[in-house]
C-alpha cells in the first residue's frame, strides 16, 4: 500500500485524494491528474502523413484514466478501453501509422486518427493553415473540454510593413512561429506544468530537434525561465536611440548573453546576439539601449514589433516574448502591462525605463462609458470620451489639417475643424446626428457631442475600442486624402456582452461605465453598469418606482409612488407610466409642470378600477394595476412626446390586500421588488409633489420561509427544498379566508419553481416546525435513511413529491399561499397565489456554490432574497428536517496557533500550500489533525484496506479527523469508472481521546466489480 500527496481542486478550499482498488491484487492511492496536448506536427516538410503527429502527456503526479477520451475537433479520435497514463507518460496519435513508423521507428504508436472534415483514414488530419484542436473525456456532446488551443500557421505574407498594422486576425497568425510550417520542426509546448491560455502564442515554440520529438521531452540546454519585454522607446524629443527594457520575474539571475532581439519573427537571429554577461537581476530590469555594449535595434516610431528569443550557442531554446505596437507618440514609451488573469497589453505610457511601471498613465484622453446595445427600441450608440490631462486635448493632428481623431471599432472620427477638449471636459461620440442624439437622450444643452451619421456601430457581442489620433512623422501624412497612415493609440477598451463583463449592459438600456475614470480600463473588473438606463447622457435626473399599492378596498385606492433620489429637483412633466413597456409604453402621461424636489416623492393614484369618470389626473383613466400580479414602467420623454433614454420599472405578484410593493436593494447592492411590512408608506389620495414622504419600511418577513434548497446534490444524491415554520404558532397552510367571505379553505399552499402542492385537507405547520420536500416517486424511507432525517420531521415524497427539477445554473423558487378566489371577466375564477417568500439563487458568485451541497439560510428571520444570507452547507449531505450548520473560524484559528505571525505573513500558510514541504498540504494537516511542521506518521494518513468477513469482501478506508475542524468536511465516494461517483455513507467514528477521531468507512465489495476507484473530498468550508 502507498500513500500519495494530493492534487487540488479549488472550490470552496477543496481537494480530491483519489483511491484505486484493483479488485485481489494490489490497493494503491493516486489523484487527479492533468492531461494536456504537448506537441503537434501539423505541416511536416514532405508528405504530410508520413510524420504528421499529436502528442499527450500527462503532466500531473498521478495515473490517469483516459478510456473513452476523445478528440472531436481537427481530428477525430476516440481512446480504446483500459487507456491508462501515468505521471510522466506520452500518448502519441498518428495520421497513418504504418508511415509513420518508418519515419519514427522507436516511437510507440497509440492509434490513429482522422481529420474531422472526412479526409478518410491514412490522410493527413491536422489543417496547414492553423485550426482548433479540443480533447474532452468524452463524446462531443456531452465531454468535458480536457485541453483545446487553436493554432497557427505563423505565415507574415498578410502582415503590412511598417508602418501599416495589421489586421486583428493577420496579427495572430502571424505570432505563431512560422518554422513548424512546412519545414523540419514541431510545435512544442512551453509550460511543462500545461497552464496556458488556450489560444497563446507564447505557449507554444518551435521544436528544437529535427522533426520534433514524439513520445518524450525535448533536452533542453536550461530550464525555460519567463523574460519580458517590459518597455519599449522609439521616439522621444530629446533622444534618437531606441531602447528596449527587460524584466526578470523570476527569483534568479538570469544571463540573457547570447540572446536575440529581433523584428522579424521569420529571422529571429538577423541581429547580433546580445553581450556575453548581460545579466537581469532577479525581479529586476535590464535597459538595452541601441548602440551601447554592440546591441543593436532599430524600433520604427511608425510602428513596429519587437520579439526576444532565448538561445545558447547562437541555437534558439525556445522562449519567445515580445509585441507588435502602433506608431508613437512623442515623450511617450510602450509599457506592458498584465491583469489578474495574465492576459498582457502594451500601453502607451510615460517613460519609466529600468523602473517598475507602476500603474498605467492616467493622464490624457480616456474612454469611460460605452453605450452599445441601447434597448427598448433604442438604436442610438454613445462612447464617452473624457479629458484627464493637464491640459488642453487636441483632437487632430497639428501637421495636418483635417485629420482628426477617431474611434476604431465604432467607425467614428469626430467632426469639426480643430476639435479640442479642454481639462477636465468630456464629449459623446456618436454615430448619429447631433440633434437625434440630443433628443434620444434628453442630453443637457452644455454637453459636447461628436456626431459621425456616416459611422460604423458598436458590436452587442464586444469588440476594441481604441482612440487613434493621427500623426505626422518625418512629413509623411497620408497613404491617400482622408487616411491617416500614422496614430498613435491614446486609450484602448476590449469590452465583451459575456460574464466577466457586466450583462446587464447588453440590451437592457444600461451603459458600461468605468469604475475610475484616471484608472486602468483593460479588465472587465474596471467596467461596472450605469446606475439607470440611459447612462450618463441621459440629461435628466433619474426618478425610481419607489412603491406600489395594487390591492385595495376602498377608502384606499391603488397608488404608484415615485421617488427622487437625487440632489437637484426633476421635472417629470411629459413623462410616461405604463403597465406594458413593450407594445404601449405610452399609456399614461405624467401632468407637465410636475416637478419631484431632491429626495423627495410624488404619487398617483388610481380609482379601484379604472373608471374612466376618474379625476382626469388619476391613472387609472389610461391603465389598471392589478391584484394578481403586474408591472409598471417609467419612460423619460421630451415636451414632444419622445423618449430620452431613461426608465425604471417594477414587476411584482400576487399582492395580499392593504400590502404595498416596495423598492428594496439587498445586501449586494441587487433591487428587489418585494411586499412591505407594515402600512402602505404612500400618501394616499393626494395628487401633488410632497418632499416629506415617508421611508419605506423593511421587507415583510412572513411566518414560513425557504430555509434550505439542495438544487445539486453530488451524484446518487437527492434534490430537496425545506421549508419552515419561524413563528411562534401553528401556521394554516391553506386558504383560512371565511367562506362566507370567499376563500376556499381546499386551496392550499404551493411552491412555484417546481410543480408542488402541500397535500391534505386544511394541513398545518407547528411552531419551529420543519418540512422537507423531495422528488416524486422517490420512497420518504430512502431519503431518511440516506440523509439521516430524524424521525419525527415530515418529508413529502413518494407520491407526493415535486414534479420537475431545480436548476443547477440557479432560478427562482417561490413559497404561494392562496387568496381567496376572483372572478375574471373572460376567464372564469382564478386562485391569485401570494408570495411568501422568494429565492433566486444562483451557481456563481457571489451566491455559496452548491458543488454537491445543500446551501442554508443563514439567518431565517431575515430578508432570504439575498446571497449574504447563504451559506453553503458543512455536511456534504446539507441539514434537511435539522437546525443549519454553524460554521466556526477553525481554520484559522488552527493557524494562529500553528504559524507565527513572521510566518503568516509569509506566502505558506494558505490552506492549499505546503509549509514544511512534507507533500501534504495544510489543509489536510488540519483536517486530519496532523503538524504542518513535521512529517505525519504514516497511521495518521488515510488508508485502505480489503476485509475478508465469512467469504465476503469490503474495503475499509481508514482516516483521522481533528474533531473540532467543524469548517471541514470530508466525502468518502466509490466509482468504476472515475466519471461517476456514489457518495459512501455507511461509517463509524471512534474519539480518540486526543482531540482526533478515527474515521472509517465501508464499502462492500462484489465479485464482478473488478476495477474500482475511492476517493475523498476534503473542503474548507467557507459561508
Amino acid at each position: 500500500m502507498m500513500v500519495c500527496p494530493t492534487s487540488i481542486v479549488i472550490k470552496s478550499i477543496q481537494s480530491i485524494l483519489l483511491i484505486s482498488v484493483w479488485l485481489l491484487i494490489q490497493v494503491e492511492v493516486i489523484a487527479d491528474s492533468k492531461i494536456i496536448v504537448s506537441e503537434i506536427y501539423y505541416n511536416p516538410n514532405g508528405p504530410d502523413e508520413a510524420r504528421e503527429f499529436i502528442e499527450i502527456k500527462n503532466v500531473g503526479d498521478f495515473a490517469a484514466d483516459i478510456s473513452g477520451w476523445q478528440f472531436t475537433n481537427g481530428v477525430n479520435y476516440t481512446f480504446p478501453n483500459q487507456t491508462f497514463l501515468g505521471p510522466g507518460e506520452f500518448y502519441v496519435i498518428v495520421a497513418n501509422a504504418q508511415f509513420f513508423a518508418t519515419q519514427y521507428p522507436q516511437v510507440v504508436i497509440g492509434g490513429q486518427y482522422i481529420d474531422d472534415d472526412g479526409a478518410g483514414a491514412g490522410r493527413a488530419g491536422l489543417s496547414n493553415r492553423g485550426e482548433r484542436i479540443t480533447l474532452k473525456d468524452g463524446p462531443d456532446e456531452t465531454g468535458n473540454n480536457i485541453y483545446s488551443f487553436r493554432y497557427y500557421d505563423g505565415d507574415d505574407g498578410d502582415i503590412p510593413d511598417p508602418p501599416e498594422l495589421p489586421e486583428e486576425d493577420d496579427l495572430e497568425r502571424a505570432f505563431w512561429p512560422s518554422s513548424a510550417d512546412g519545414g523540419d520542426y514541431s510545435l512544442v509546448h512551453i509550460n511543462p506544468s500545461g497552464s496556458s491560455d488556450e489560444d497563446d502564442y507564447k505557449s507554444w515554440r518551435p521544436s528544437i530537434s529535427m522533426h520534433g520529438s514524439p513520445g518524450e521531452d525535448e533536452p533542453l540546454p536550461n530550464p525555460l525561465l519567463p523574460i519580458y519585454i517590459n518597455e519599449i522607446r522609439t521616439r522621444d524629443g530629446d533622444l534618437d536611440n531606441d531602447a528596449i527594457e527587460i524584466y526578470n520575474p523570476n527569483t534568479a539571475d538570469i544571463d540573457i548573453g547570447g540572446w536575440y532581439v529581433s523584428d522579424n519573427i521569420d529571422r529571429p537571429t538577423k541581429n547580433s546576439p546580445i553581450a556575453d554577461n548581460s545579466i537581469v537581476p532577479a525581479g529586476g530590469y535590464l535597459v538595452l539601449e541601441n548602440g551601447i555594449n554592440g546591441f543593436v535595434i532599430s524600433a520604427s516610431s511608425k510602428g513596429e514589433r519587437v520579439f526576444i528569443y532565448s538561445a545558447v550557442d547562437t541555437v534558439l531554446t525556445g522562449w519567445v516574448h515580445g509585441f507588435h505596437f502602433p506608431a508613437s507618440e512623442d515623450g511617450k514609451n510602450f509599457a506592458r502591462f498584465s491583469d489578474v488573469g495574465g492576459h498582457e497589453y502594451l500601453i502607451p505610457d510615460d517613460p519609466s525605463l529600468g523602473l517598475e511601471n507602476g500603474d498605467p498613465s492616467v493622464s490624457g484622453l480616456k474612454i469611460t462609458e460605452i453605450m452599445y446595445t441601447p434597448g427598448y427600441g433604442s438604436s442610438v450608440e454613445y462612447v464617452k470620451v473624457v479629458n484627464n490631462g493637464p491640459q488642453e486635448a487636441l483632437l487632430y493632428d497639428p501637421l495636418s489639417d483635417g485629420d482628426n481623431l477617431s474611434l476604431n471599432g465604432f467607425g467614428v472620427t469626430v467632426s469639426g475643424e480643430k476639435p479640442t477638449l479642454a481639462v477636465g471636459e468630456f464629449a459623446y461620440i456618436t454615430n448619429v446626428e447631433e440633434f437625434v442624439f440630443r433628443s434620444a437622450y434628453d442630453l443637457d444643452v452644455s454637453a459636447r457631442v461628436f456626431a459621425n451619421p456616416e459611422g460604423g456601430s458598436l458590436n452587442g457581442g464586444g469588440e476594441i475600442l481604441e482612440l487613434r489620433i493621427p500623426i505626422t512623422i518625418e512629413g509623411l501624412q497620408r497613404d491617400a486624402p482622408g487616411h491617416s497612415r500614422y496614430y498613435a493609440i491614446l486609450d484602448s477598451v476590449e469590452y465583451d456582452d459575456e460574464l466577466p463583463w457586466p450583462v446587464a449592459a447588453d440590451g437592457q438600456g444600461y451603459s458600461l461605465i468605468r469604475e475610475n475614470p484616471v484608472g486602468s480600463g483593460h479588465r472587465a473588473v474596471d467596467w461596472k453598469v450605469s446606475p439607470y438606463r440611459g447612462g450618463s447622457a441621459f440629461g435628466g435626473g433619474a426618478v425610481l418606482i419607489n412603491e406600489i399599492l395594487s390591492h385595495t378596498d376602498l377608502p384606499q385606492t391603488d397608488v404608484i409612488e415615485l421617488y427622487n433620489p437625487g440632489s437637484l429637483d426633476v421635472e417629470i412633466g411629459g413623462w410616461y407610466l405604463t403597465d406594458d413597456p413593450l407594445l404601449e409604453p405610452k399609456k399614461y402621461m405624467i401632468p407637465n409642470g410636475t416637478v419631484i424636489s431632491a429626495g423627495g416623492y410624488w404619487a398617483v393614484n388610481e380609482d379601484n378600477n379604472a373608471d374612466p369618470g376618474a379625476p382626469p389626473n388619476y391613472f387609472g383613466t389610461s391603465f389598471s394595476i392589478s391584484s394578481r400580479g403586474d408591472e409598471v414602467f417609467l419612460f423619460s420623454a421630451n415636451s414632444e412626446g419622445d423618449f430620452t433614454g431613461f426608465s425604471h420599472g417594477a414587476k411584482f405578484g400576487a399582492t395580499q390586500n392593504g400590502v404595498s410593493i416596495i423598492r428594496y436593494v439587498n445586501g449586494v447592492g441587487i433591487e428587489k421588488f418585494v411586499p412591505q411590512s407594515g402600512s402602505p408608506t404612500v400618501e394616499i389620495n393626494r395628487f401633488e409633489a410632497f418632499p416629506d414622504g415617508y421611508s419605506n419600511n423593511p421587507p415583510l418577513i412572513e411566518r414560513a420561509v425557504i430555509s434550505e434548497i439542495s438544487y445539486e446534490p453530488s451524484d446518487g444524491g437527492i434534490e430537496y427544498i425545506e421549508i419552515s415554520n419561524i413563528s411562534g404558532a401553528a401556521l394554516p397552510l391553506y386558504d383560512t379566508t371565511p367562506v362566507n367571505l370567499g376563500g376556499d379553505p381546499s386551496n392550499n399552499w404551493s411552491l412555484d419553481g417546481i410543480a408542488f402542492t402541500f397535500p391534505g385537507n386544511e394541513p398545518e405547520l407547528q411552531s419551529g416546525q420543519r418540512v422537507v420536500i423531495i422528488p416524486k416517486g422517490i420512497p420518504v424511507s430512502d431519503f431518511r435513511n440516506q440523509y439521516n432525517v430524524p424521525n419525527g420531521v415530515i418529508i413529502y415524497g413518494a407520491d407526493n413529491g415535486f414534479t420537475g427539477a431545480l436548476n443547477n445554473g440557479g432560478e427562482k423558487i417561490s413559497l404561494l399561499r392562496p387568496d381567496k378566489p376572483d372572478f375574471v371577466p373572460g376567464v372564469g375564477i382564478v386562485v391569485p397565489m401570494i408570495e411568501v417568500d422568494s429565492i433566486r439563487y444562483d451557481d456563481i458568485d457571489p451566491w455559496p456554490l452548491g458543488a454537491g451541497r445543500s446551501i442554508e439560510r443563514i439567518v431565517e428571520s431575515d430578508f432570504g432574497d439575498d446571497s449574504t444570507n447563504w451559506q453553503a452547507s458543512v455536511d456534504p449531505l446539507g441539514s434537511p428536517g435539522k437546525e443549519n450548520s454553524v460554521i466556526s473560524s477553525g481554520y484559522e484559528d488552527w493557524s494562529q496557533l500553528e504559524f507565527s505571525d513572521e510566518e503568516l505573513q509569509g506566502d505558506r500558510t494558505d490552506p492549499d500550500d505546503d509549509f514544511d514541504g512534507d507533500g501534504i498540504i495544510n489543509l489536510h494537516e488540519y483536517a486530519f489533525g496532523l503538524s504542518p511542521k513535521a512529517l505525519a506518521p504514516q497511521e495518521s494518513l488515510p488508508r485502505v484496506e480489503i476485509m475478508q468477513n465469512n467469504g465476503a469482501q469490503s474495503v475499509a478506508i481508514h482516516f483521522q479527523k481533528l474533531a473540532d475542524a467543524n469548517d471541514v468536511s470530508i466525502t468518502v465516494q466509490r466509482s468504476h469508472d472515475m466519471f461517476a461517483w456514489t457518495v459512501i455513507n455507511e461509517g463509524a467514528a471512534l474519539d480518540n481521546e486526543d482531540g482526533t477521531m478515527k474515521m472509517i468507512y465501508f464499502d462492500p465489495l462484489n465479485s464482478d466489480d473488478g476495477k474500482v476507484f475511492f476517493r475523498l473530498i476534503v473542503e474548507l468550508v467557507v459561508p
